[in-house]
This record gives C-alpha cells, sequence and structure tokens, in this order.
C-alpha cells in the first residue's frame, strides 16, 4: 500500500517523527511518498506521487491549510479521485480541523493505520469484482461483434440472391435488370453500414481496455498490457477490426465489379433496344 504523506514544512519534525511510526507501526507494508524538493517542477513531481499512491495523509498542524503549496496538493489529490484522510499534528488547530470537513481526521498514526488497512482491503476487492466485470464485457462485445458480422454477410448475400433469382426468372429483361442492380446497389450500402458497426464496435472494446488498464494499474498488474506487447511485437497480431474491415472491404470490391457488369449489360441492352444510328 502507497501513501503520499503532505505536510508542512514548519512541522517538519513532528511530521518525520509520525512518518516514522506509521512505517514501524506497518511492518513496513506501508510504503511512504513525500515531497520536500519545491523546484520548478514540484507540481509535476507532486502529481505523479500522488497519482501513484492508494491515499494521501495530510498532517494537519496550525497553520497547514495556509500554505498555497498544502491547498494545491489537496485539490489534485481530489482531481485524481483519491481517498484522503488527515492525523492531528500536536499543535492542530480548530481553525486547521474545519477545513478538514472533506475527509476524516484521526488522532494518532495507529488510528488512521486501521482505518488505512480496512479501506484498502475494500477497495481492492471492488476493483478485482470491477476488473471481473470489464473483462467478462469484453467478451460478451466480442460475441456480440460475431453476431452482427454474421447478421450483416446474410443481409448482403441474400440481397445479391433475390437480385440473381429476380433477374433468372423475368429472364433478365431491362425492367428486371434495374430492379436487380437496385438491389445490388442496397447491399452495397448494407455493407457500409457493416464497416461501420465493425468500427463502432473495436472503439467500445478499446474505450473498456483502457479502463482495464487502469484497473489493473491500481492492482499493481499488467497483464493485460503484457499480453497486447506479446501480441503486437513478438508475433506481429492483426487487430480482429482491422482484418474485419478488410475482409468488408474486399467483399465492397466484389459487389461493386457485380454492380459494374450489371450496368454494362443494362447499355448493353439498351444498344440493342436503341441502337445508335450513324448518318
Amino acid at each position: 500500500m502507497k501513501v503520499f504523506v503532505c505536510y508542512r514544512s514548519l512541522d517538519q519534525i513532528e511530521g518525520d517523527k509520525l512518518i516514522q511510526n506509521l512505517l514501524s507501526e506497518s511492518e513496513n507494508s506501508v510504503a511512504v511518498l513525500t515531497e520536500t524538493e519545491h523546484s520548478d517542477k514540484w507540481k509535476i513531481n507532486v502529481e505523479k506521487k500522488i497519482n501513484e499512491s492508494d491515499f494521501v495523509i495530510f498532517l494537519v498542524g496550525q497553520e497547514t491549510f495556509k500554505s498555497e503549496q498544502i491547498i494545491w496538493e489537496y485539490a489534485k489529490a481530489k482531481d485524481l479521485n483519491k481517498r484522503i484522510i488527515g492525523i492531528k499534528l500536536n499543535n492542530a488547530s480548530e481553525e486547521s480541523i474545519l477545513f478538514c470537513q472533506g475527509f476524516q481526521v484521526f488522532n494518532d498514526t495507529q488510528q488512521s493505520l486501521n482505518f488505512l488497512i480496512k479501506a484498502f482491503d475494500y477497495d481492492r476487492q471492488l476493483k478485482l469484482e470491477q476488473y471481473k466485470i470489464m473483462v467478462s464485457s469484453t467478451e460478451k462485445v466480442s460475441e456480440q461483434r460475431l453476431k452482427v458480422n454474421n447478421l450483416f454477410f446474410t443481409i448482403t448475400s441474400s440481397i445479391l440472391s433475390v437480385g440473381f433469382v429476380l433477374g433468372k426468372t423475368f429472364g433478365f429483361t431491362l425492367i428486371s435488370l434495374l430492379a436487380v442492380s437496385s438491389l445490388t446497389l442496397l447491399a452495397l450500402l448494407a455493407t457500409y453500414f457493416w464497416e461501420k458497426m465493425i468500427n463502432s464496435y473495436g472503439q467500445l472494446n478499446k474505450g473498456k481496455f483502457i479502463l482495464i488498464d487502469k484497473i489493473e494499474k491500481s492492482l499493481r498488474t499488467n497483464m493485460f498490457e503484457e499480453e497486447w506487447k506479446i501480441l503486437t511485437q513478438e508475433i506481429e497480431y492483426e487487430p480482429n477490426t482491422k482484418t474485419e474491415t478488410t475482409i468488408v472491404k474486399r467483399f465492397r470490391l466484389f459487389i461493386v465489379i457485380i454492380l459494374l457488369i450489371e450496368i454494362a449489360y443494362i447499355l448493353y441492352k439498351l444498344y440493342q433496344i436503341y441502337p445508335i444510328c450513324s448518318c
């Protein structure tokens, strides 16, 4: 468990002592992060450490929240949606305590440590459940995606088949050829909706995997990230979205060729009915 501790330099002696108590009482199961250097990049360093942490602890002294740096750290911790707690120092004032209305404040390190351990275990269990739900949802999206592919293939191939049967039934007359071409054009239009649906499912899964990656990082694991590196860098895996859209584009090219043949045949029929006279 990682915690980021914020306190003013005015309270450094008592703050360092409290951190040592926290480490000793936790038997080194807690990693404490702090930022004492206030260089030009201190905000970048603080944000990085807060982002890595599971909790943010404010050591509440007499004038803790009169510091612009402390107030910025508090705002950043809230912005990053981190769990915040406070621990009273010996010189904690009522004004400082009143500022801590948005989070719990404890009297000593033992109380705070008991709370952190329970909250950490609960949050980890909750994230594991969220992780399972997200992974399961990606599998359902893949199943639904397969059904959509089958559906669109059935629709387009059925339209082409109906057109062929229609033309054959009426002897490929001019009127029947126009109807067949209209159906072929409809099949061509369906392939654009088909490709759009594939890309939509691909973006949906991409968003889910981004969330899964964030949950994995908070759980201190990176299985999906490592799997993706192996797939793309070692075995040159091609994403399903790219493969499926390539198939749709080639099927669309096949339909376009059929449409061009039909148009050419219609022009031939028109030429037979209305031959061009040369004077």
